[in-house]
């Protein structure tokens, strides 16, 4: 699909199938628009080894931790059982392994059993974990100085809100794993922060959540929560579309200028990676197809993604996860770059599709045009542009 984009020096035509920008609306895409997965590598697995969590955040989607199961860890048999299936499949590389919880690091000697064990028949890219930063031992450190896993640490912003949101004490003993790390300059590691309605009664708004992982020096994202506890959700939690665009531009000079511990727009993120790498969304989300990524519960149990373990399962995953089935994205010009969170959807978090399949309102054509055409602005002057596209693999989260 060919989409006209006007600027004021000149009509552009944007290929939506090969993310390619071109003057003449004679275009053709010549492209290989299949994603073509190499023999014997897995883009991910998830394993959630612990069904238990040692905090009860108030937004958590995992209801504490279990997924609305009893609290356990998995153990050792099922851990061998779900090595031997994925070698069995005759997989040589993993490219991304994340072991997940609840909190992972409550059964860390199966969090280093599994890299061990699965490195003797595979090679695996990249380790990766979710973790509260509270559970910090010797074992913990050993782990961490032989497999240096990419750490996603969950922290909320000053002690007055996250432990109003995450328990009592929590926020000192989540800075004192930060501090560990930065002692000994372990940097593979981004800040997770969700923004809530108990930040803006403390008044706590996002610029000031942004300037506090800013002084903290450290790599962060911040995103508003999603919850149906009306104590929770942000009051005008969605910005303007003015705001969004003006967010759109300041990303860009963040990644001309390489500040890589800045957080930039998730559209204007979507627009790079497939018009830099040529990467297609054939589905909402790609992850839920099992030829991409595997997930594991912590019975051993294949679920299509973690955030429909335990009790957490819908009927409708692959139906709403088909952008065929909903008329306006069907047919719409940027379909190969959208994604959307197909568990908010069931949830009934997502602003764009409700629970019950019906579309809403959806902005995004809007904003991914403004991208383009920011792009196209940009072109003029070839040295900012060459920084935009060199300098955006340093801002990409997950390879």
């Amino acid at each position: 699909m060919i989409k006209k984009i006007d600027t004021d020096f000149g009509t552009y035509y944007f290929d939506s199938i090969s993310f390619t920008l071109s003057s003449s609306p004679e275009y053709k895409n010549t492209s290989n628009t299949l994603d073509n997965l190499d023999d014997g590598i897995l883009k991910k697995v998830v394993i959630n080894i612990s069904n238990s969590c040692n905090l009860s955040c108030s937004y958590c989607y995992a209801d504490g931790g279990n997924y609305g199961m009893n609290n356990r860890v998995m153990d050792f048999d099922t851990a061998d059982k779900i090595i031997q299936e994925i070698v069995s499949k005759g997989i040589k590389q993993i490219n991304r392994l994340i072991l997940f919880g609840g909190e992972p690091f409550l059964n860390i000697e199966l969090f280093v059993y599994f890299i061990e064990k699965l490195s003797k028949f595979l090679n695996i890219l990249k380790v990766e974990t979710v973790t509260n930063g509270t559970v910090l031992n010797h074992r913990v450190k050993h782990m961490l100085n032989k497999f240096h896993p990419f750490l996603t640490i969950s922290l909320d912003g000053p002690e007055v809100v996250h432990d109003r949101l995450r328990g009592k004490g929590s926020h000192r003993k989540t800075l004192r794993f930060i501090k560990y790390l930065k002692s000994i300059d372990y940097d593979n590691f981004e800040i997770a922060s969700t923004y809530t309605r108990i930040h803006q009664k403390n008044g706590i708004s996002r610029e000031a959540i942004f300037k506090y992982f800013t002084e903290m020096d450290v790599h962060f994202n911040v995103n508003d929560v999603f919850s149906k506890n009306k104590v929770l959700i942000v009051k005008e939690m969605e910005k303007s579309l003015s705001e969004r665009k003006t967010f759109i531009d300041t990303s860009i000079q963040n990644v001309i200028d390489c500040n890589e511990k800045a957080f930039i727009s998730p559209i204007l993120y979507d627009v790079l990676i497939s018009m830099i790498y040529k990467s297609t969304n054939h589905t909402f989300c790609d992850d839920i197809d099992p030829s991409n990524t595997i997930t594991f519960d912590v019975d051993g149990s294949k679920k299509l993604c973690f955030r429909f373990w335990g009790s957490h399962n819908s009927p409708n995953v692959e139906t709403f996860n088909n952008k065929d089935n909903f008329s306006k994205c069907k047919d719409c010009w940027c379909r190969g770059m959208c994604i959307e969170c197909v568990a908010n959807v069931i949830d009934g978090y997502s602003t764009v599709i409700n629970e019950n399949g019906e579309f809403i309102e959806c902005h995004k054509p809007e904003l991914m045009e403004y991208c383009i055409q920011q792009i196209i602005y940009l072109s003029r002057d070839k040295e900012r542009l060459s920084k935009l596209v060199n300098n955006f693999r340093r801002f990409i989260r997950y390879a």
